[in-house]
């Protein structure tokens, strides 16, 4: 504050509060202290009304709003209508008194007023009473001596001719045309009363003779204007109320629409895509429902898309989507490769209707695909009964082993639970290599396969050809390259198509 004034109008505020005296300087720091003590707890107020408002469901906040923006609009236009109406009840007010103010001023009331013949004047001033204009509480006149010498009220004539202080008889004196003046109770009117002669000189003057003047009551007369106010608060009132109640009663499809979608949105966040939201209307409410259930059946149909789809093929999707420019169609680089393939599909497939042969099939394969994706692994195709699947990453070798293993011991687990049901059971043969291969796009514009190619591809899958029931098959030279853990038997060489010389391979033991 001191740096405020001294820079805005250039003095020292310090200098000034040294030369107050003691107690004003206690007080001005104790005002000061109660100002921003005031401040504090007028934001604090404001601020828990704020959080009270937003706390509030949107039902109740649609009639807050609604309401108070039509009782302000009503007080608003009764305020408008309220001072018209006053202003021509003014007039017409004026209208009457100036009326009944200049009839007690005539030419009779001059000519008495002259001839000092007050009965009459007393007769002209009862006459205006009997004529009961209502809010009329009083009429008089005075002469030019400051005497009340006529009264609606007989009593004031008669007591005294001091009815006047000396202060209203001088402003009475001194008024030349229709004036008008109110206090607590009335509005009272005044009218002078000049007789015209001639001066000396043969020009018009006027001489003054009194004043007449009556008093008409200001409770008579904004009684229509009060009685108007009650109804239009009244009717303010009921109408706010009325609309919060409507638009209470009327948010509710609204309300509940929002609260339908909400649980909606979160039964997804939950995996539950079969929710469907009602469409109730075709506003936007009911619009937005619509598009809510054609996403929830665009994410069913992704969900069911993507059991169709590679892992593999998934990241590339991803990569692509939140690249900046175009990503790589093929990169080169070392994955490990695990093929597995039933035995004796053929035989098993003729022996078995085709519901049967499908229903088992996927029996062992999500078993090999489970235990794939358990070891890091990504099934790039089923084949029919044939597997495909893809390691990358560090320690690729280690779990594309243990995958090929674990495989192995469950199935044969399973075979064992499936003998004792005297259910049918298959077995499986592995091939497995590392090497370096390309993943990209195979295929046409309109129609591609993103996969892993090459020579590393096609020595997995004949391992795997060769594999007998049970089996996992690799090359020598990969087997002592890695050096597992696992022990592993030599098999010999076998020819392998397109290359001039054999391959030795090795049966791993588990």
């Amino acid at each position: 504050m001191k740096r405020f004034f001294n820079k805005r109008f250039n003095f020292d505020f310090t200098a000034i509060l040294n030369k107050l005296p003691g107690n004003a300087v206690k007080a001005f720091f104790k005002l000061k202290k109660l100002a921003a003590l005031a401040y504090k707890q007028i934001n604090s107020g404001l601020g828990y009304l704020k959080n009270l408002f937003v706390s509030f469901s949107l039902r109740r906040k649609l009639s807050i709003i609604i309401g108070s923006v039509v009782f302000v609009v009503i007080v608003v236009l009764s305020l408008i209508f309220q001072q018209t109406e006053k202003g021509l009840l003014e007039s017409k007010l004026e209208e009457i008194c100036n009326l009944t103010v200049q009839y007690l001023s005539s030419y009779d009331i001059k000519d008495n007023l002259l001839m000092e013949k007050y009965d009459e004047i007393k007769l002209s001033v009862l006459y205006v009473k009997r004529k009961n204009i209502t809010g009329l509480d009083y009429a008089w006149v005075v002469n030019r001596r400051g005497e009340c010498i006529a009264h609606t009220d007989i009593k004031l004539t008669e007591g005294g001719k001091n009815f006047f202080t000396q202060e209203k008889k001088d402003f009475l004196f001194n008024i030349k045309d229709v004036t008008t003046t109110e206090n607590d109770t009335h509005y009272e009117y005044y009218y002078p009363i000049f007789e015209t002669s001639k001066d000396e000189n043969g020009y018009d003057k006027d001489v003054f003779l009194g004043v007449a003047g009556i008093g008409f009551s200001k409770a008579v007369a904004l009684a229509p204007i009060h009685e108007a106010r009650k109804i239009i608060y009244t009717i303010a009132i009921l109408v706010t109320i009325a609309s919060i109640l409507g638009i209470y009663f009327l948010s509710d499809r609204m309300v509940q629409q929002i609260h339908e979608i909400s649980e909606g949105a979160r039964q997804i966040g939950q995996g539950n895509l079969d929710i469907k939201i009602s469409v109730k209307s075709s506003d936007e409410l009911g619009q937005l429902a619509r598009e809510f259930n054609n996403m929830t059946l665009h994410l069913k149909e992704k969900l069911h898309m993507q059991k169709f789809v590679s892992p593999i093929t998934r990241k590339m999707i991803k990569r692509y989507l939140f690249s900046d420019g175009e990503p790589d169609s093929s990169k080169h680089h070392e994955v490990a490769l695990l093929f597995s393939d039933v035995r004796d599909f053929s035989g098993f497939s003729q022996r078995h209707d085709p519901e049967i042969v499908v229903k088992v099939v996927n029996i062992y394969l999500d078993l090999q695909t489970r235990i794939i994706e358990k070891q890091f692994g990504a099934i790039d195709k089923f084949m029919g009964d044939q597997v495909m699947a893809v390691f990358e990453g560090a320690n690729r070798d280690v779990y594309l082993i243990k995958a090929a293993v674990e495989i192995q011991k469950a199935i044969k687990d399973l075979n064992g639970r499936r003998r004792q049901k005297k259910q049918e059971i298959l077995t499986v043969g592995i091939g497995i290599n590392i090497g370096d291969a390309v993943i990209g796009n195979i295929g046409s514009k309109d129609r591609m396969d993103y996969t892993v190619v090459g020579d590393v591809v096609n020595l997995a899958s004949r391992f795997c050809d060769v594999a007998k029931p049970g089996q996992i098959i690799t090359s020598t030279e990969l087997y002592r390259k890695l050096q597992p853990q696992s022990l592993a038997r030599n098999l010999g060489s076998i020819k392998i198509k397109g290359r001039e010389e054999p391959v030795e391979i090795c049966e791993i033991q588990y």
